[in-house]
Formats: structure tokens, C-alpha cells, sequence
């Protein structure tokens, strides 16, 4: 996927922005850089994976069905594909986008992140851990492998393990409130207040109107008090 140099530009300083968290100029920074490239997919992939880690799954279907037009045989561009149609509740399109995935990277962390989250959904926690580091050995710092293998340790009871997963889930991935609500839940275990309400405004930023995470603020508050309560008590 080699791209004209203006392109690119937009593309390198987009993703810098993505990363620092400035959501709303990366998503400028790839549109401009798909009407300078149009017929590149990869301009549409990370388009396309931005809008779903917004949570706009509608416009990320979209553009990731251009991006798999232009590139059919990418299995990343395969895998959002899949993603986005899975969030937006369309079961049959996206299993045939994993079944595209895994053929055209067998052995790539697209397919054994998919291997990790169908053994999780069975219940098979200890294969689904093995599957996720086989995922990451491939692809150290993938945001969606970090976070779900976080979030399975946590599930496990395995809190300590979770826990360097999770941040560095949401360091390489400041852009996906769902990240960093489960970033902050851990860190208010670990009574780590104030960074965990750090991590709940920005997710509350990105992603205004989800009730659960006024729910976790709600929460974060009440779990302040009642440490305000004991520690005034002894």
C-alpha cells in the first residue's frame, strides 16, 4: 500500500494525532488524505478503524467496505471489515469477513486474536489467553489484543497480570473510550482516584452520551467518599 508523498503526510500527521488523543483531527487528517488518494485502501482502513473505535460503526462499515473493494486480499482491511459488520449486529457478514481473514493470514494476529475471542465466548479462558499472546507475538503493540487480553486476565481474577495490559492498551490507544473505561476501573481498584478519573473524562469525551460510563463516574465518586469516610474514622 504505497502511497503518493502528500498522502502520506496527512496520513503520518493524522496518526500522531490519533495518538495523542485528538480524535477529531485525525478523522480531518485521513479524510483530506483520502480525496488526495482516493483509490488507496489503506488511506480507508485507518479511516475506517478510527470510526470504529468511535464507536460509529455505520460510517466505519462504509469505509472499510471501500477499503476491502480496493484490496480484497489485505486481511486487515478483511478484519475491520468483520469488526465493523459484528458491532452493527450483521452475524453473516461478519463471519464470512473472518473466514476471508484467517485464509489470507493464517497465521497472522488478525487470527489469532479471532481464535482468543471465540474460545472467550465458549468459556475456554485458558486457551483464549494462550490464543491472545499468540496474537501479540505477532503484533506487540495491537491495541485490540492488549485490551482483551487485559480484560480476560481480569475476568480470571489474574488482576496484576491485567493490569500492564490494560495501560498499555490504552497508551497506544488513547482514542477508544471503551479502553480507557476499563483502564480506569482498574486503577480505582488499585486506588488510583485521580488517575482513573482522568482516564473517565477523556473516555466521557470521546464518547458523550454512553450511560455506563456516567455509570463508572457515578461509582468512581461513591468508592472517593467512602475512603474519605473510612480514613476519617481511623
Amino acid at each position: 500500500m504505497a502511497l503518493p508523498d502528500a498522502a502520506s503526510r496527512l496520513m503520518e500527521s493524522a496518526a500522531e494525532a490519533e495518538s495523542q488523543g485528538n480524535v477529531r483531527e485525525a478523522l480531518i487528517r485521513y479524510e483530506a488524505a483520502i480525496k488526495v488518494a482516493p483509490e488507496e485502501p489503506l488511506t480507508h482502513l485507518r479511516l475506517g478503524v478510527l470510526c470504529h473505535r468511535l464507536r460509529d460503526y455505520r460510517r466505519a462499515q462504509q469505509v472499510l467496505a471501500r477499503a476491502a473493494r480496493l484490496a480484497p486480499e489485505d486481511a486487515e482491511v478483511a478484519f475491520w471489515e468483520g469488526r465493523a459488520q459484528d458491532a452493527l449486529g450483521d452475524r453473516e457478514a461478519a463471519m464470512a469477513a473472518y473466514r476471508r481473514t484467517m485464509t489470507l493470514a493464517p497465521a497472522g494476529w488478525q487470527t489469532w486474536f479471532l481464535i482468543g475471542r471465540e474460545h472467550r465466548q465458549l468459556g475456554h479462558a485458558d486457551v483464549a489467553r494462550v490464543a491472545y499472546r499468540r496474537a501479540l507475538a505477532e503484533a506487540p503493540d495491537q491495541a485490540e489484543v492488549l485490551y482483551d487480553l487485559g480484560s480476560l486476565l481480569w475476568e480470571m481474577d489474574k488482576r496484576a497480570e491485567a493490569f500492564p495490559y490494560l495501560e498499555r492498551a490504552a497508551r497506544v490507544c488513547p482514542a477508544d473510550a471503551g479502553i480507557l473505561v476499563q483502564l480506569a476501573l482498574a486503577l480505582a481498584e488499585r486506588r488510583e482516584f485521580a488517575a482513573a478519573k482522568d482516564r473517565l473524562t477523556a473516555a466521557k469525551r470521546l464518547d458523550p452520551g454512553d450511560r455506563r460510563i456516567d455509570q463508572a463516574i457515578s461509582e468512581l465518586a461513591r468508592r472517593q467518599r467512602s475512603g474519605r469516610r473510612r480514613r476519617k474514622a481511623a
